[in-house]
């Protein structure tokens, strides 16, 4: 099991849905790129995450990288899988809409 990080957004504006997102693998014991960061379309965090893979949001804070929310898959009733932050009894200091626009 793969774990990545989402530093970053595309939002289409029309439909409020990420279409693209810019991540790569991480280390989770110091939250620093395994790998290259590239942007991908939202497609592919959602196959990680359907394959198994563990997705978080990360955002750097004062030099320091932090994990936000972890990352879900979301169904949409008219069109393709995407994402959200998994926001556990409803309580949330950051989300997705926080992240940078890539």
């Amino acid at each position: 099991m793969a774990t990545y990080a989402i530093d970053g957004v595309r939002i289409n504006p029309a439909s409020d849905r990420v279409t693209h997102v810019r991540w790569a693998l991480i280390d989770p014991k110091t939250n620093e790129w395994s790998s290259q960061p590239a942007i991908v379309e939202v497609a592919a965090a959602v196959n990680a995450i359907h394959a198994g893979d563990v997705v978080w949001s990360v955002f750097t804070l004062g030099g320091r990288r932090f994990l936000g929310p972890k990352i879900k898959a979301v169904a949409h009733t008219n069109g393709d899988d995407g994402i959200d932050t998994d926001v556990p009894d409803g309580h949330v200091e950051k989300c997705i809409d926080d992240l940078p626009a890539v």
